[in-house]
């Protein structure tokens, strides 16, 4: 009874003004008899909407919009479910996700048995590949942290087979691989800031595990896939999103040879996700000429304005990952005091490369994973502020998966996204054997600190990293909640006061990630005037235990009013 009367208030102070009726024939679409989650702060909640055209023309109570309809208007009953704002996805690789949805797929495979037993399978059923290809695999299934290339070769050794670690800053070749690239004993080590071919610390022979820049002395005889694979995949991945509720994503990776694909997707009226992508940057100041800039506002220009395709931010990676001890840390590794990780640019090189870009009016999306990498991030998009005063800027730094306590208010201060991934931090073996261990107890007290950087004024905005893991925001809000795996532990959650509300979880999905991508007046809440991009959920994420929030399934999305996924039984 009270939550029915907390609605009714809603619903009284949402008023006339939410739902007046709108200029014009009557909606398509109404959707009447929910639970609508406005993300408005002054009128959260309501019972049901309108959509005419690709917009909302009405939010409000089951009568007022009711009374909307017409002869020709669809009404959709939902049954007292849940409607969200369409779920914006901060943080993707779209094309590499879709890429993967058909190559040998390790997550969530725990044991060195299932990963051969998996690449033999594949290797099987696709006799023509002249590549074994996939991602997944977690550093804690082998011992050291690292696999080696002779457990490969007892899965498959006549082709070459290349499998990328679960956050893609790692691989594991064959020896066949490793041959193709010529890597082996007398191979010229790497320079740190390079990356790394680990090797036997007895023979000096390759493990086949590679690091960081290291992937590359493979990456290069991959077979590309050709155009007609890229789109196919793509269509793979925009079901796939579609069916999980996501109906936009930033994407970090790609420039403008993806940001195309999506660009002729559009104009075949195939693309049914929004897309923002960043333009990976190089590593040496040298190589960020006038020309590669003026090709990147070109790029942005093209699109400013597209409700389907943007481009017009760059991406910096500043660090690697903890799990190889590459994330550039202030004070060594707990688990090798020898190093504290590995930077990709000094200090001077990253500031003036931000600063060249910055001026060029672009948007900065800065990787940085360890505490040195977010401060010297930091440091460098302040330098750029200074450099140029008074511009609005969202500019970003992604992960952030360990910080300085003195570094937290920075955020708020410089007005700097906070773009992290709810779900690496999900208690498992992975986490807890290896990335804690390696950065020592004391830093794991600020391990992925969403509240501390919500508290402290920054806006989060939460997506996924896929294909580093699963697409789907039920899981990455369920663990933004609780921070506790499916069976209940740590029983008061890992590292429990960096728990965000679910408001927070929902809100760091939905209108933060619209404003990570310029575009908060246009999606990311339900109101009048906005894209109707809708979500109809299984449960209502307000009522039922935190604990069950990732068994949530996507009944209904809409994207610009257009309904591109229901579920047989809705």
């Amino acid at each position: 009874m009270a939550r029915a009367a907390a609605l009714a208030a809603a619903l009284l102070a949402l008023g006339p003004a939410g739902c007046s009726r709108p200029a014009g024939p009557p909606p398509d679409v109404v959707l009447l008899g929910g639970r609508v989650y406005t993300v408005e702060p002054d009128h959260p909640w309501a019972e049901a909407v309108a959509v005419r055209g690709d917009r909302i023309v009405g939010v409000g109570s089951n009568p007022e919009i009711r009374a909307l309809a017409g002869k020709t208007t669809q009404i959709i009953d939902l049954k007292g479910r849940l409607v969200l704002p369409g779920l914006n996805d901060a943080h993707t690789h779209f094309l590499d996700g879709s890429l993967g949805l058909e190559q040998v797929d390790l997550t969530d495979v725990t044991t060195l048995p299932a990963i051969q037993e998996k690449v033999r399978r594949f290797a099987a059923e696709n006799p023509g590949e002249p590549w074994i290809l996939g991602s997944g695999w977690l550093y804690s299934t082998f011992p050291g942290g690292m696999p080696r290339r002779q457990d490969l070769d007892s899965a498959e050794s006549r082709r070459p087979v290349f499998l990328y670690s679960y956050d893609g800053h790692s691989a594991w070749a064959n020896s066949r691989a490793l041959a193709a690239a010529g890597i082996d004993s007398r191979t010229a080590p790497l320079s740190k800031s390079q990356g790394e071919i680990v090797r036997d610390p007895k023979t000096g022979e390759p493990t086949g595990a590679l690091k960081e820049g290291a992937m590359g002395l493979v990456e290069r005889l991959v077979p590309k896939p050709s155009h007609d694979k890229r789109m196919a995949v793509l269509d793979k991945g925009l079901r796939q999103a579609a069916s999980l509720g996501v109906t936009s994503v930033q994407n970090c990776s790609g420039g403008p040879e993806e940001v195309a694909l999506y660009d002729e997707l559009e104009r075949a009226g195939r693309l049914t996700l929004r897309t923002s992508t960043a333009c990976p940057m190089p590593e040496s100041p040298a190589a960020l000429s006038d020309a590669a800039v003026a090709k990147i506002v070109a790029l942005q220009n093209t699109h400013r304005g597209d409700l389907f395709v943007r481009a017009g931010a760059v991406k910096f990676f500043a660090d690697g990952v903890v799990e190889s001890n590459t994330a550039a840390m202030l004070a060594p590794y707990a688990n090798d005091p020898a190093t504290s990780g590995v930077p990709r640019y000094q200090a001077r090189s990253l500031e003036a490369m931000v600063r060249k870009v910055d001026a060029a009016g672009l948007q900065i999306y800065i990787h940085a994973i360890g505490d040195a990498a977010v401060r010297m991030s930091l440091d460098a998009l302040e330098a750029a502020m200074r450099a140029h005063p008074g511009r609005q800027r969202r500019n970003r730094i992604e992960h952030i998966e360990t910080i300085s306590p003195s570094d937290i208010p920075r955020f708020g201060v410089l007005g700097v996204i906070a773009s992290m991934q709810p779900y690496h931090a999900y208690p498992e073996p992975n986490l807890e054997s290896v990335w804690a261990r390696n950065i020592g107890p004391e830093r794991v007290r600020r391990a992925f600190a969403w509240n501390s950087l919500a508290r402290a004024g920054a806006r989060l905005a939460f997506g996924s990293d896929w294909p580093v893991v699963t697409l789907d925001p039920m899981v990455g809000i369920r663990n933004a909640v609780l921070r506790q795996n499916n069976e209940g532990q740590p029983k008061e959650g890992w590292v429990p006061e960096e728990r965000v509300t679910l408001e927070q979880a929902v809100a760091a999905y939905t209108i933060n990630g619209a404003y990570a991508s310029f575009e908060e007046d246009l999606k990311g809440s339900i109101k009048n005037g906005k894209l109707a991009d809708l979500v109809v959920l299984s449960r209502d994420l307000f009522t039922i235990p935190p604990q069950e929030i990732h068994k949530t399934k996507t009944l209904l999305t809409m994207v610009g009013g257009r309904t591109i996924y229901r579920d047989p039984g809705f």
